[in-house]
């Protein structure tokens, strides 16, 4: 964890990892606790309110090209990490997830830990399946988690 930092692109790979699957499309239930215009519509207070954690971080005008995979969206120009508040997969507000310190830090130290010690190879023959947005249609709340065929080979050790 203290030379997390220092990984600039990792912790890019990491949020861009996060957005684009959009895991969970809707947020937390809330309510109006009174009448709300938004535009030429009127929300009635009571009314049960779901925000769009999908929308916000496949949102054009904030991510250019959101349905691309880009870990570079989230460098300076001088290729330092530069974190997004868009980025919402555990929901925003009083009602935030409660494990995500958590699951952000076990995120980082299986992926690192993983490419450290690994190589992604490819099965033979196989297709690598899209990873946009466009290619899990969500079951209910849930995206389903796009499966891929791999091998990991360990790395030299030196």
């Amino acid at each position: 964890m203290d030379d997390r930092p220092r990984l600039h692109y990792v912790n890019a790979v990491l949020l861009e990892s996060l957005r684009t699957p959009s895991l969970v499309g809707p947020g937390v239930p809330h309510y109006a606790i009174k009448d709300v215009n938004v535009g030429n519509h009127t929300i009635p207070k009571d009314s049960v309110v779901y925000g769009s954690l999908f929308h916000s971080m496949y949102d054009p005008t904030q991510f250019k090209d959101p349905n691309k995979f880009n870990p570079d969206r989230f460098l300076n120009e001088n290729g330092h990490f530069v974190n997004n508040e868009r980025v919402i997969a555990f929901g925003i507000g009083k009602r935030i997830c409660l494990g995500q310190t958590l699951a952000e830090k076990e995120f980082f130290i299986f992926f690192t830990g993983i490419v450290q010690q690994f190589t992604f190879v490819k099965v033979e023959g196989s297709i690598l399946p899209p990873y946009d947005i466009d290619f899990n249609f969500p079951i209910g709340v849930l995206r389903p988690v796009t499966i891929y065929n791999f091998h990991l080979k360990k790395r030299l050790q030196f």
